[in-house]
C-alpha cells in the first residue's frame, strides 16, 4: 500500500506539473501573439501618423510663407521697410495690407482621433508622446494668437475700410469687370500718415510677427516629430 500511494502521489506531482507547464507555454504563446498585434498596430498607427504630419508639414510651410508675404505688405505700407516709396502704395497692396489675415491652423487628425479612442499608449516611444504633447499645446497657444488677432481685424481695422477710405476701387482685384472711372481715388500716402491708422496697422504688424514665431516654431516641431516617428519605424524594418 505505502509501495501504492507513493507510486500515485509521483503520479498526481506529475500531472499537476504538466498542467503548470501547459498553462505557461499557453500564456507565454498569448502574450507572444498579444505583443506581436500590438506591434503590428503601433506600427500602423505610426505610420499613419507619419503621413499626416508630412501632409501638416506643407500646410504649415505654406502658412508661414502666407505670414511672412502679410508682414512684408504691413512693412511696405506702413513704409518702414527697405523700400519707402509710398507711391508703390496700389489699392490691392492697400487691402491685402487691412483685410488679408490667414486664420487656419496645420491639421493633424491622426493624433485627435488616437486620444480619443485612447490608443496612444501602444506607441512605446515616450519621446514621441511627450512631443505630440508639447506640439498640442503650442497649437492652442497659436490658435489664441490668431483669434485675438482676428477680434483686433474684425473690430478696429476694418472700421477703417468702412469709414475712413472708398472701398470700392480696392473691389476690382477681385471683380475686373467692374467701372471704377467715376470712383474718388484714395490718397494713400495720406491715409496712412494717419496716426490712429498707423498704430492700427503697427499693432496688426506686431500680432503677425508673433503668429509668425508661433508658426515656424510649429513648423519645427512638426519637423523633429516627423524624424523621431520615421527612425522608430525604421527599427522595425
Amino acid at each position: 500500500m505505502e509501495n501504492k500511494t507513493g507510486t500515485y502521489f509521483k503520479y498526481a506531482i506529475g500531472e499537476i506539473i504538466l498542467v503548470v507547464i501547459g498553462i505557461l507555454i499557453a500564456l507565454s504563446i498569448n502574450n507572444w501573439n498579444e505583443n506581436r498585434k500590438n506591434s503590428n498596430e503601433e506600427i500602423a498607427i505610426l505610420q499613419s501618423l507619419d503621413k499626416n504630419l508630412i501632409l501638416a508639414k506643407k500646410q504649415s510651410e505654406s502658412l508661414v510663407s502666407t505670414e511672412k508675404d502679410s508682414k512684408a505688405v504691413l512693412l511696405l505700407v506702413l513704409g518702414i521697410d527697405t523700400i519707402t516709396d509710398k507711391n508703390s502704395i496700389s489699392d490691392n497692396i492697400f487691402k491685402d495690407a487691412f483685410w488679408s489675415l490667414e486664420n487656419n491652423i496645420p491639421v493633424i487628425n491622426t493624433y485627435a482621433d488616437l486620444k480619443n479612442s485612447n490608443k496612444l499608449g501602444l506607441i512605446k516611444n515616450q519621446k514621441i508622446k511627450e512631443k505630440f504633447t508639447s506640439l498640442e499645446v503650442n497649437l492652442n497657444k497659436l490658435k489664441g494668437f490668431l483669434d485675438d488677432r482676428l477680434h483686433v481685424q474684425q473690430i478696429r481695422i476694418d472700421d477703417v475700410s468702412e469709414n475712413e477710405i472708398n472701398f470700392i476701387p480696392l473691389i476690382k482685384s477681385s471683380i475686373p469687370t467692374i467701372n471704377i472711372t467715376n470712383e474718388k481715388q484714395n490718397n494713400y500716402e495720406q491715409i496712412i500718415n494717419n496716426q490712429r491708422i498707423r498704430n492700427l496697422l503697427g499693432i496688426k504688424l506686431n500680432m503677425t510677427q508673433d503668429v509668425l514665431n508661433y508658426r515656424e516654431n510649429l513648423d519645427k516641431e512638426i519637423k523633429e516629430l516627423i524624424m523621431l516617428i520615421e527612425s522608430e519605424l525604421h527599427k522595425y524594418k
